[in-house]
Formats: structure tokens, C-alpha cells, sequence
């Protein structure tokens, strides 16, 4: 589904990915785990175009987008839902209208009833049935980010992309994030790679690691291949965990 053909990534003098090469295969739940500063971010934002690659390839779903204009890549996003760091919601509309806002962009043609319909199925997958008039400001930071998530999946979106789903969250909160994206990765049957810090999540939920440090692969493999690792920084997250 998304593969990175010696990916290069450079701010200024700085490289922060230097030649990646990876592929992720359809409905796998693929965590990048690093330390911060190490262009877990940047990988992820490469691949729905808010950020160009310096060098290297990415082909998503078969079709390689490093080159696409702005307006080229707008399908490319539109099979690549993200879901950011922070829930992102418009507070000044209801829970019900940022579910619909990427449905009334993307399918003009569909009709109100088809938009309600469509609202109400993906606020019940996230456990939010009943609270589609209330306003983000009047929700705990936990219910913002499932209507993100929400409103991320309303598009049908053939990728699934979190960007430190879980930051901020209590412990009960992270719990039931990292449980809504295996659910939705499973029932929905998307390709979803997960940026994040928490070996714990990843060991949860992850078909496999993968392990970025200073720009490179360090180490990837299922949880039990990780576990086996003698890599220090492997080790170093493990034991958060132990």
C-alpha cells in the first residue's frame, strides 16, 4: 500500500531522513517508534504531501506522488486520512459539522441524508452516538480526539495516519484510543501507521515496529522480534515497559 524508495528529507543543512526504505503492505498496523527530533512526523507528513521529499520515491497504493502538483495530490489525500497530535476541531461548529466537513469537500453529489447517515455510523464506531449537536469546547480532550478520529474515517480513507494519537491522554484514555484504532483498522479493513514514543501501544496492537533514530531504520519486526533485540534503543523503550 505505501512504500519509500531511499527517502530523503532535509531542513537547511539538517537531514533528518536519510534514504528510507520501506514498505507497509495493505491493512497492516505499522508502528514508527523513535525518540523525538528523529522525522517520525516528517514521515508521515511526506506521505499526504504537507511536506516534499529532497530525494527518494513514495508510492501510495501503486502510484508513486513525490512529483504530484497540489492539485494532483488531492485524491492522494483523499485515500490518506490523518489524524493529528491535537484534535484540530472547528469549536465553533458542532461535533456533527466536523464529522461532515471532509464529506461535503469530498463528495458534493451526496445528499443531506446520505451525510447524516454516513456522521452518525462513524461517531458510533468511536463510541460518540447522541452527541453530534454538543460543541468541542464542552467535550473532555478524550472525546475531541475520537470525533478526529471521526471525522477522519467519514471519507473512507484507504490509509489511516496518527500522529501521536495518544499525547496528553490518562492512562484509561489511552487505552481506549489504541483499542478504537485496532477496531477500526480491522473493521474498516485500512492500512494505518501509527508515530509514536509508546513501545507499550505498539506491543498492544502493532502487526510491526519499526524503529527510526537519527534519520535511519534501526531496527522493525512484530512485537516478539523486537522483544529479541539487542539494538540499545530497542532496549531502552522495552524496558519502559518491563
Amino acid at each position: 500500500m505505501i512504500k519509500f524508495v531511499n527517502l530523503v528529507k532535509k531542513f537547511g543543512s539538517r537531514t533528518v531522513l536519510k534514504g528510507i526504505n520501506l514498505e507497509i503492505k495493505e491493512s497492516e498496523i505499522v508502528f514508527v517508534l523513535g525518540t523525538s527530533g528523529t522525522g517520525k512526523s516528517v514521515l508521515l507528513k511526506n506521505i499526504v504531501g504537507l511536506l516534499r521529499p529532497d530525494g527518494g520515491e513514495i508510492f501510495i497504493d501503486g502510484q508513486e506522488v513525490s512529483k504530484l502538483t497540489e492539485e494532483q495530490y488531492f485524491p492522494i489525500r483523499k485515500k490518506c486520512g490523518m489524524v493529528f497530535q491535537h484534535p484540530a476541531l472547528f469549536d465553533s461548529i458542532s461535533v456533527f459539522e466536523n464529522v461532515a466537513f471532509g464529506l461535503r469537500r469530498h463528495y458534493k453529489d451526496w445528499s443531506e441524508e446520505k451525510i447524516i447517515e454516513r456522521v452518525k455510523y462513524c461517531l458510533s464506531l468511536v463510541h460518540l452516538k447522541d452527541q453530534e449537536e454538543k460543541l468541542p469546547p464542552s467535550l473532555s480532550y478524550g472525546m475531541q480526539k475520537r470525533v478526529s478520529l471521526a471525522r477522519t474515517v467519514a471519507i473512507e480513507p484507504k490509509v489511516l495516519l496518527f500522529d501521536e494519537p495518544t499525547t496528553g491522554l490518562d492512562p484509561i484514555t489511552t487505552r481506549s484510543v489504541n483499542n478504537l484504532i485496532l477496531k477500526l483498522s480491522r473493521e474498516l479493513k485500512t492500512t494505518s501507521i501509527v508515530v509514536s514514543h509508546d513501545m507499550q501501544c505498539a506491543l498492544e496492537i502493532a502487526d510491526r515496529i519499526v524503529v527510526l533514530s537519527d534519520g535511519n531504520i534501526i531496527a522493525q519486526g512484530n512485537t516478539e522480534d523486537l522483544k529479541k533485540s539487542t539494538v540499545p534503543l530497542v532496549q531502552d523503550f522495552l524496558h519502559e515497559v518491563i
